[in-house]
């Protein structure tokens, strides 16, 4: 199975070595990186199987940075594949299916409680509560259309959503910052890699 990691980080190599680490170590193939600007429109993506959103510094709510992204968001409409959006990519998701991103009330870090609203393969060996980290600044403001809402805290009112057709997912959360107290982000990358490549059969 090979996996494409979109790098929307800009500048902070660090965030996306974590990310790229453990993506490595969730699915032990392949996992290749690109940045959003050398994505192409029309660009063939065959080559892989499964495609990864990174997070990102900038604000989605601000003027003009969607522009940036048009390459990005044309790719994850039209991608069939297995997706999963982290954070900024989870916006930008509900972005391209028509929901907008707005501010939130505060800045969100740390490790915060998000409630199961639906069974799913994703949170398979969780609970009905599971404590993730966050780190974001803003939030989408409502379900885009074909996604079922599958999770939500206090924080925000979308914290995971899926398309119900396609192997597209949304995290609001960082599922690859976790740590052995805190072991729900794991096991979710661990069941949406069991999910994708159940999805190549």
């Amino acid at each position: 199975m090979r996996t494409l990691l979109i790098d929307n980080y800009l500048s902070s190599e660090s965030k996306l070595e974590e990310l790229y680490d453990m993506l490595k170590d969730v699915t032990v193939h392949t996992v290749e990186v690109k940045d959003y600007s050398s994505i192409g429109r029309g660009q063939d993506f065959k080559l892989y199987d499964v495609i990864v959103l990174s997070g990102s510094q900038l604000m989605l709510s601000e003027a003009g940075i969607l522009d940036q992204f048009y390459n990005e968001v044309e790719l994850i409409k039209e991608i069939e594949k297995p997706l999963l959006g982290i954070c900024f990519g989870h916006q930008l998701m509900a972005m391209a299916f028509g929901e907008q991103v707005e501010m939130a009330d505060k800045e969100y870090k740390g490790y915060y409680m998000v409630r199961k609203l639906e069974e799913d393969e994703l949170f398979k060996g969780l609970g009905d509560r599971f404590l993730v980290t966050q780190s974001h600044k803003e939030r989408i403001t409502g379900l885009p259309y074909d996604f079922v809402k599958l999770a939500d805290s206090p924080s925000c009112p979308v914290e995971v959503m899926k398309h119900m057709v396609l192997p597209k997912y949304g995290v609001q959360f960082h599922p690859e910052r976790y740590d052995d107290k805190h072991p729900a982000g794991l096991t979710i990358l661990e069941n949406f890699f069991e999910l994708a490549a159940w999805y190549q059969k």
